[in-house]
């Protein structure tokens, strides 16, 4: 239904607009004669009216009450939301949102009592119906009631509006900034791996090693998913796991006889999302920390399973004996996927990193994105 919809709430299309004030005046005009109503029930009764008559009559009595005394309502609504809100109190001048309140309220009691005196009485005496029978003051009273709910009721939507559009605002902020850190994280990703392929392609060169070609060729299909694949938040895990599996092809061929490799990969994989790059920099870490700086044999076990919707990563690596350390935080490849973890999976994930003596574990536990399947 239009009236329930966002668009027509906040909407500054003049037919909008023009539809949500009548929507708006047509409330308080049946929200002003049910009130209302009921005062003259009992003199009405009193005059022989049945009881249900005397009920339509005064609600009648006080719908025609609520469209004579309109324009003085207009005044201090408007006068509320358009100029003392937005001039003062969005300013932060709340001197004069006092001092404007006051003002509004008073001019608007006059209207009203000038309103009584000269039209409400007059139209209530022409249908053969009682006066007010109140002196102008009074009257002024007796408006500042009504003035205080209209103009309390126009104001608390229109704060709640305001509100309400700062809250998107700073959410829209919020998300433009968490994309922004998402994507330079990311991008740190990029060279931080192509800087160790090519260490590692370099190093077979100056070895006149016949994998030299073998690493191009794995290393531009690894670019290639990197460049055309990445470029969204979240990838098939399939996909990502066939670029582990290169990238550590990769690395097989450039240590040969002198790493002992374990890979171990279960557990149902399909229609399963991960961002992209996430588990990239825990391998790279094992292979430049571990690996590469070991001079006699070094080893690797990677881990991966998938239990329903949580993946399971553990990485177990040796290297050159070295004090345990309690507290890891790791080079900048470490620090960025930390940093995407919290970002894309709070509450969502288990990063665990223990520096032993001669052996470094990381433990990864994450909630992954399950893809709709695909129906042909």
């Amino acid at each position: 239904m239009q009236l329930l919809t966002k668009e027509f709430v906040f909407s500054d299309e003049p037919r909008q607009r023009l539809l949500r004030h009548g929507l708006f005046w047509l409330v308080w005009c049946l929200f002003f004669a049910f009130t209302y109503g009921f005062l003259p029930v009992s003199y009405l009764i009193r005059q022989g009216h049945s009881w249900p008559m005397a009920l339509a009559k005064g609600v009648g009595l006080s719908g025609i009450d609520s469209l004579l005394f309109m324009p003085a309502h207009m005044f201090l609504t408007y006068g509320l939301i358009y100029w003392l809100l937005p001039r003062f109190l969005f300013k932060g001048h709340y001197v004069w949102v006092l001092f404007g309140t006051v003002a509004l309220i008073a001019a608007t009691s006059f209207v009203s009592a000038m309103l009584t005196t000269y039209l409400v009485d007059p139209v209530r005496t022409y249908l053969g119906l009682r006066t007010s029978g109140n002196t102008f003051f009074f009257a002024m009273m007796a408006g500042l009631r009504g003035d205080i709910t209209i103009g309390g009721f126009a104001v608390a939507i229109k704060l709640i509006k305001v509100w309400y559009l700062k809250q998107q605002a700073y959410q829209q902020i919020d998300r433009e900034k968490l994309q922004a850190e998402l994507e330079l994280l990311k991008s740190q990703v990029h060279p931080h791996f192509l800087f160790n392929t090519l260490n590692n392609l370099y190093s077979l060169t100056l070895n006149k090693s016949d994998h030299a070609s073998a690493v191009v060729l794995k290393l531009s299909d690894l670019l290639r998913y990197m460049l055309y694949e990445c470029n969204v938040p979240a990838v098939s895990l399939k996909k990502e796991l066939d670029f582990l599996r290169n990238y550590i092809a990769l690395e097989q061929l450039r240590y040969g006889d002198r790493l002992d490799m374990s890979v171990s990969i279960s557990g149902d994989h399909e229609h399963k999302l991960i961002a992209p790059l996430l588990l990239i920099p825990f391998l790279e870490n094992a292979f430049k920390h571990g690996t590469s700086e070991q001079l006699e044999q070094a080893w690797m076990h990677v881990e991966l399973s998938v239990q329903g919707t949580t993946l399971k990563f553990k990485v177990i690596n040796s290297r050159e004996t070295m004090p345990h350390e309690e507290t890891y935080t790791g080079g900048i490849g470490l620090q960025n996927v930390q940093k995407r973890l919290q970002l894309l999976y709070p509450n969502k994930h288990d990063l665990r990193i223990v520096a032993g003596e001669e052996t470094f574990m990381v433990m990864l536990s994450v909630e992954l994105l399950t893809a709709p399947a695909t129906t042909i």
